[in-house]
């Protein structure tokens, strides 16, 4: 599935998996926090040389848990 964001790039929308250390290396040890909530922190990172958001999900936080 492909969709145009604001700036007239394409995006795709892939399910991806990644493993712990992968997401350490992306967010560079999770090195820049770009937003904190409920669910859990935010940090910014890089897959190859796309900007992504990587998503710590707090224990609390029940989302994404399959009952």
């Amino acid at each position: 599935m492909e969709s145009n964001n604001p700036n007239g790039t394409s995006l795709e929308n892939k399910k991806r998996q990644h493993t712990y250390s992968d997401l350490v290396q992306i967010s560079n040890k999770y090195g820049r926090i770009i937003g904190k909530g409920g669910f859990g922190t935010v940090y910014h990172g890089y897959i190859d040389d796309t900007q992504v958001a990587v998503k710590m999900l707090s224990p609390s936080s029940a989302q994404g848990l399959n009952f």
